[in-house]
């Protein structure tokens, strides 16, 4: 088979066809980057000079280094500028600085926390009270949809159209249920959902109207140079669902639908959707209202067997992730990490992106990194 270019191998995952080789990411979407101080490690370890760049300063994320892309032959770039989304700084990463506390406050009104050297948590949702009424949704301040960075997204897409051939992921605001977790509390938000649906589904309208105007909007600036329109929400945990499929069926999937129609209608880009934790029961509910490429994939959770996913929905479904994140990449050796990609290559090929399922976090050190990426690289699609 000849050579593909970057693009055309990732959409060809997409399209259920058999590619030249495996796609490389790194840094591709919000949820496979790298932590900052795995990152900085990884450098160090590879001999190369240079600061390390914030992506965003709330997941802690890292800018790889266009040498790293050219070294792990990356098929995929992120789209990014300053969104409504997107609190980060993208400056140059400064340990003292992330050994003192941090605070700030997002457009939805959500306050969170950084203890010294740590992550990001929820302080204050707006809604986290126990009588809550329409006149709550009212009264509170609801960020605008023009504050997405239109002219920013604009040039970065030309940017990498220009420079690169790599498939263009863009994120697009379509947050339902975290939205909710994070403006009432999460187990508030789970309460309130049983006990004042009314609320709920008038926040989730309303959520969904500025999210709806800021995609517009992201779609305006990036026009047809990206290729995959990547959504995210969150609806499994370790164990099982987050939710009942029944209720996400009535309350949740038809408001996603109403957001894929809305992004097909507007952009000939795929769609990609993220969701944590056991999400096996929602699987062909994504797949009904448009899903094409599920991430990230997470094989540690309940019912969530990499082979099982492929033979039942690999036929309309490509994956994203998979590469076990809680025990093999932090605590395995490199060759049970080699061991770890060939198991979900064989599983999930050849409709698979692999990666770490979710970002690489902090712990994760360079030598399974490196062992990662070289056995991804040296798989081939069967």
């Amino acid at each position: 088979m000849s050579q593909l270019s970057h693009r055309d191998r990732v959409l060809a995952i997409i399209n259920h066809e058999v590619p030249d080789r495996f796609p490389v990411d790194l840094g591709g979407s919000p949820a496979s980057g790298i932590n900052l101080h795995a990152y900085q490690r990884l450098k160090r370890h590879l001999g190369l000079p240079g600061p390390v760049r914030v992506q965003t300063e709330r997941s802690l994320l890292a800018w790889p280094d266009d040498a790293i892309l050219e070294l792990f032959d990356v098929d995929l770039r992120l789209v990014v500028a300053h969104t409504a989304e997107d609190s980060g700084q993208r400056g140059i990463f400064d340990e003292a600085t992330y050994a003192t506390e941090a605070e700030y406050t997002d457009v939805w009104g959500v306050i969170r926390r950084r203890p010294p050297g740590g992550h990001y948590y929820v302080v204050h949702a707006p809604f986290e009270k126990d009588d809550l009424s329409l006149s709550d949704l009212d009264d509170h301040p609801w960020p605008a949809p023009k504050e997405t960075d239109v002219a920013g997204l604009r040039r970065e897409a030309e940017r990498l159209r220009r420079e690169t051939d790599c498939a263009l992921v863009v994120h697009v605001p379509g947050r339902l249920f975290s939205l909710g977790q994070f403006m009432c509390g999460f187990g508030n938000w789970l309460i309130q959902l049983k006990v004042n649906p009314e609320f709920c589904e008038a926040l989730l309208d309303r959520g969904l109207e500025i999210q709806l105007a800021m995609a517009e909007e992201t779609l305006k600036a990036v026009g047809d140079a990206v290729d995959i329109l990547y959504l995210a929400d969150d609806y499994g945990m370790q164990t099982g669902p987050l939710i009942s499929p029944e209720l996400f069926r009535r309350i949740f999937k038809p408001r996603m639908a109403r957001l894929i129609r809305f992004l097909r209608e507007r952009s000939r880009a795929r769609i990609a959707f993220h969701s944590c934790g056991s999400v096996y029961a929602f699987i062909p509910d994504f797949i009904e209202v448009g899903v094409e490429l599920l991430n990230p994939v997470q094989v540690s959770a309940a019912d969530m067997d990499s082979g099982r996913l492929r033979r039942e929905f690999g036929r309309h479904l490509a994956f994203w992730g998979a590469v076990d994140s809680q025990q093999v990449l932090p605590k395995g050796t490199p060759a049970e990490v080699r061991a770890e990609v060939a198991r979900r290559v064989q599983d999930l090929g050849p409709g698979y992106i692999p990666y770490s399922v979710h970002n690489i976090q902090a712990e994760v050190p360079p030598e399974n990194i490196l062992a990662m990426f070289n056995a991804i690289r040296s798989a081939r699609p069967a």
